[in-house]
């Protein structure tokens, strides 16, 4: 029991840091982006490249971007990539304490015959092999052509999600692709951004001159990382809804969900430059439209004709569910019930029942990964069961 509530206090502790870092790199990325897009570029100075005044907290504010750099190197001067290492940090340890430690039951399919060691090391060469792929991308003449580039990436993508829903549990899919693109992330700060930026502080101190590409080089991965943020944040909160990840198609769900984020990081980058059009607005709205209505519960009549009474649904919830879900779980992983959630007395399934046919009949999303193998027939009678309430 000690084991349990110390993983649970290193796990919140984990998550609660992950978040907070997190928030401060993407809103960094999210105020520079929105800081280039808003640069006045007239009436600067000879080795201004734009200015921007601003409000905030009381007071006002005065940014130049410089064409080169000052006269001399200013002291202090501050870096922003220590926001892009812990949260990736903080992420591989979660994937790891959560999805890795327990992969039999988090991380691989139901019906999978894989030892786990082999599908922790699947997941780790997915993220090195994302990095190298998308790193050759952005050093060949693709980079130079927006729509080929972002189509070819977006292909790998979607290869690599087809491919673990075969290998891994719907949950994990997602996890799995949100890490690889976080990895990608924290590549480019590391091996790209930070290493462009010591140049040009390098440059500053030995007054020498620095080439355009080289900036530019580093503003093509900001602009890329500027684009992962809202899929990676969408991974990251999707394992709370079962509806979205939940189903044989769950990874085309989530493709189609991260083409819909790019566009609205896309919508509000081209909005920050006064070329939105609300053509894209359209086309978003309709994409979100056409996917809620994709994934809504079939409304198909039961075959099961009687009613069900609460005992039979007592019987199925004490067979399938109450390994876990009681007092006293008798499961191998979970020793206390997941959220305090029980389903012990008839009376505390009666209460549930909402939630019971949340995740057993509209998303088929427990019992975790299927792990006591419910039926179709038992899920036909829990929804007569909830029907005939």
């Amino acid at each position: 029991m000690m084991k349990i509530y110390l993983f649970d206090w290193i796990s919140l502790s984990l998550k609660l840091f992950h978040i907070v870092v997190g928030i401060a790199w993407i809103g960094a990325s999210f105020y520079f982006n929105w800081l280039e897009n808003k640069l006045n570029r007239v009436g600067n100075r000879d080795e201004i490249d734009g200015h921007l005044w601003a409000v905030h907290g009381g007071g006002f504010y005065y940014l130049e971007k410089y064409k080169k750099y000052p006269e001399n190197l200013p002291e202090p001067l501050h870096w922003f990539k220590w926001e892009a290492y812990f949260t990736w940090i903080s992420g591989i340890l979660l994937l790891s304490l959560i999805y890795y430690f327990n992969a039999s039951t988090y991380l691989l399919s139901s019906d999978s015959s894989m030892l786990p060691s082999y599908g922790v090391g699947l997941s780790l060469l997915g993220l090195l092999a994302i990095w190298l792929v998308y790193d050759l991308l952005c050093k060949s003449k693709l980079v130079d052509k927006p729509t080929i580039f972002i189509g070819t990436l977006f292909l790998i993508i979607t290869l690599s999600a087809y491919l673990y829903s075969y290998i891994f549990n719907p949950r994990a899919v997602y996890m799995q692709i949100g890490s690889m693109i976080g990895t990608i992330m924290v590549a480019n700060v590391f091996f790209v951004i930070i290493p462009v930026q010591k140049k040009l502080v390098t440059a500053c101190i030995d007054k020498t001159q620095v080439s355009r590409e080289l900036g530019l080089k580093g503003y093509i991965r900001s602009r890329h990382n500027n684009y992962f943020t809202l899929p990676v944040v969408f991974t990251m909160i999707s394992i709370h809804y079962p509806g979205v990840y939940s189903g044989s198609y769950g990874w085309l769900v989530l493709i189609a969900i991260m083409g819909i984020l790019v566009l609205i990081r896309h919508y509000f980058n081209l909005r920050g430059v006064g070329q939105a059009t609300n053509s894209l607005i359209g086309l978003i709205i309709l994409a979100i439209i056409v996917l809620v209505f994709a994934l809504a519960p079939s409304q198909n009549k039961s075959e099961i004709q009687q009613m069900v009474s609460i005992s039979e649904v007592k019987s199925i919830i004490d067979r399938r569910c109450t390994s876990c879900h009681s007092d006293n779980p008798t499961d191998d992983v979970f020793v206390v019930a997941p959220s305090g959630f029980m389903l012990n007395t008839e009376e505390q399934i009666i209460a549930s029942k909402n939630l019971i046919y949340q995740r057993t009949v509209a998303t088929n999303s427990m019992p975790f990964n299927n792990k006591t193998n419910m039926t179709e027939t038992e899920r036909e009678k829990l929804k007569v069961w909830f029907e005939g309430e």
